[in-house]
């Protein structure tokens, strides 16, 4: 039976002067794919952020099955373009603090059509595969909870129907938040977040 992870009650998330999310009551399940849904501005990202920054060490956020490894894929790509594709892996992997799963990571590779292209510097990637790696790096991580803004920028239509895949499956055992502009239509969302004018609304799937 999935259980209840992760909720904060009565959140107030502002940025300067201004209140993005006021007094919101959010609960997360222990698995599953939640879609972060809204207009541009309405806070979509500082909500992932809030949850990556602040909910392993602020009161507001409570775990009630203990505390979870969090990963999180902004728009900031987060690797270094003069390292190849293996060596940025084999770092990030290292930065992990667990052995690599390189059964895993040959899987993903080959999925995703980068394998020919391990030992090519990142820099000579295009934007799309540039991608691509990125969300290798937060797939492979041993995080529970993974958080993802925005992944499909940047994927032709092969490469967002082979995401929608993995994410299908990989929320079966562990947490993940995306926020899109819509729901691609092979993703299997088992909820979805709708911002608007500082409120949230929670609509079930699953």
């Amino acid at each position: 039976m999935n259980q209840t992870l992760l909720e904060t009650k009565a959140l107030t998330i502002s940025v300067g002067e201004k209140v993005l999310l006021k007094e919101i009551n959010l609960s997360f399940f222990k698995t599953g794919l939640v879609a972060v849904l809204g207009e541009n501005g309405a806070g979509k990202s500082t909500l992932l952020k809030e949850i990556y920054h602040h909910s392993l060490s602020s009161d507001k956020w409570h775990w009630n099955q203990g505390k979870r490894k969090i990963t999180y894929l902004g728009h900031e790509l987060g690797f270094y373009s003069s390292l190849n594709l293996e060596e940025n892996l084999d770092y990030f992997s290292r930065l992990d603090g667990m052995l690599p799963d390189l059964q895993k990571r040959k899987q993903l590779l080959e999925l995703f059509r980068l394998q020919k292209r391990i030992w090519d510097p990142i820099h000579t990637f295009s934007r799309g595969m540039k991608q691509k790696v990125a969300i290798l790096r937060s797939l492979l991580s041993s995080a529970e909870v993974i958080l993802f803004d925005e992944p499909y920028t940047g994927l032709d239509a092969d490469s967002s129907k082979v995401l929608s895949e993995i994410l299908n499956e990989v929320s079966k055992t562990k947490l993940i938040l995306i926020v899109l502009h819509s729901i691609p239509k092979e993703l299997q969302c088992s909820s979805q977040i709708q911002i608007e004018k500082g409120a949230v609304f929670v609509t079930h799937l699953t």
